[in-house]
């Protein structure tokens, strides 16, 4: 073996041209692809840290109340004894559990009023919301930087975090009372909120969620504080959620409680469905994170998909190069494999001696773009550039780019690029090992 790489090797410095040029070609389109992987994980990454912090959990239970055949509300009685099943059933995969009230209604500010979702929350019990909340921060004329209020202004009785986006849309900042009208089971209520706090965007969330103590929410509701709204689930293994979901649903039903039929879509859109289903009373709604993000995943799903054309289409023309660079390089060694088979190698050497550049070509062409993908990735990581433009921060869930590629991946598309390298080298290394000795030997160019 080490002969046919000394060979192999030298053939591949020789032709040294033909070498650089298609070894290029392999590095590029290997960082290509961990480009585009880099982006379509961060920005997965983005959406599901954002989307389960702000939004949702890893499983969301949701009770639903139907006070007539028509009118559904979010009321989740016995929360106590929901969370009781549930951390019971789930024992040592639970991470942990936070109680929610939600209610939706018109936000109104200076400028203009938006629909909002007030999520009245206990801060002190949300890790996850508080590691993805960060408060703006401005640059004042002297040059040092302030944040535009403070987490922990919900503590305080009627104040509100609002977003960046929405603080924007409402035409107001930090200490400035706003208006929330909201209907309930009985009419309708309104309430002034103080804002003690700007956070930045987290994507498309952003647009329809804000947070105020469970408090606010429980008044504006007109319901006592053991009633809540959903339960938000945190898994130790996010991936274990649709297993975990099967197994906390049977724990449900068996403590009498009755429960939805489950569907992998977001409560948002059955809702109408619901409403209109023949039943009254409370039920408990199942969902997992995976179902509350599908609308949003089609933006991966697309730039997945331009990756895959894309490095299909960059594979055939390298393919294709390969073809016709083994197909020359064996028209003009032609008279070297004749003497190769004159002093005893036989077409299986000759066959692996063609097929050892072709992968030797393609590995190297692999690692170079593996590594310099890599090194751009956490290049462009580390200097965490900002997105300025605020329709680009919401479909990413990010104010700065973000991208993340793993060990795995890289050696995963190194992997793949020189094994296509090596496959596209076969039928001509098959025509090299078919060339008789002696056809070889007194072949004339």
């Amino acid at each position: 073996m080490k002969l046919y790489l000394t060979i192999a090797f030298r053939n591949l410095i020789q032709a040294k041209r033909r070498t650089l040029l298609l070894g290029s070609a392999v590095a590029l389109v290997t960082f290509i692809h961990i480009g585009l992987q880099s982006i379509s994980n961060g920005y997965m990454e983005g959406l599901v840290r954002g989307a389960t912090a702000v939004a949702a959990g890893h499983i969301n239970v949701v009770g639903l109340f139907k006070h007539n055949i028509s009118r559904m509300s979010p009321l989740l009685n016995d929360s106590d004894k929901v969370k009781a099943v549930i951390a019971e059933s789930l024992g040592d995969d639970l991470d942990s559990m936070v109680d929610r009230n939600s209610i939706m209604g018109r936000m109104i500010g200076e400028n203009r009023s938006v629909y909002l979702f007030l999520q009245g929350i206990n801060l002190n019990a949300e890790k996850n919301l508080r590691g993805v909340l960060r408060p703006v921060s401005i640059t004042n004329a002297d040059g040092t930087k302030e944040n535009l209020g403070s987490l922990n202004t919900l503590d305080k009785p009627y104040h509100i975090i609002l977003f960046q986006t929405q603080a924007k849309k409402l035409g107001v900042g930090v200490g400035d009372v706003i208006s929330f009208r909201a209907k309930t089971a009985i009419g309708t209520n309104v309430t002034s909120l103080t804002v003690g706090a700007i956070v930045e965007d987290v994507g498309m969330v952003s647009q329809f969620f804000t947070f105020t103590s469970r408090p606010v929410v429980q008044e504006l509701m007109q319901i006592d504080e053991h009633v809540g709204t959903r339960v938000l689930v945190y898994l130790k293994d996010r991936e274990s959620a649709d297993a975990k979901l099967i197994k906390l649903r049977q724990a449900l039903e068996a403590a009498d409680f009755k429960l939805t039929d489950y569907q992998s879509a977001s409560l948002f859109r059955r809702w109408p469905n619901l409403e209109r289903q023949d039943w009254l009373g409370q039920r408990l709604d199942l969902t997992t994170w995976q179902d509350d993000i599908k609308e949003a995943e089609i933006v991966v799903d697309s730039i997945r998909g331009v990756s895959y054309v894309l490095l299909l289409i960059l594979s055939i023309i390298i393919i294709i190069g390969i073809m016709n660079t083994v197909w020359i390089s064996v028209r003009e060694r032609t008279n070297e494999i004749g003497c190769l088979r004159a002093i005893g190698m036989g077409s299986r050497g000759i066959l692996l001696l063609f097929m050892i550049e072709a992968m030797l070509l393609g590995l190297v062409g692999a690692v170079i773009g593996g590594l310099a993908g890599a090194l751009g990735v956490g290049l462009i990581s580390a200097l965490e550039i900002p997105i300025h433009n605020e329709a680009m921060r919401i479909i990413l869930f990010a104010n700065q780019v973000n991208l993340k590629i793993s060990l795995f991946e890289i050696v995963r598309a190194i992997f793949i690029f020189s094994t296509v390298t090596s496959l596209a080298a076969l039928l001509p290394s098959i025509k090299a090992a078919h060339i008789q000795p002696l056809q070889a030997i007194n072949h004339i160019e």
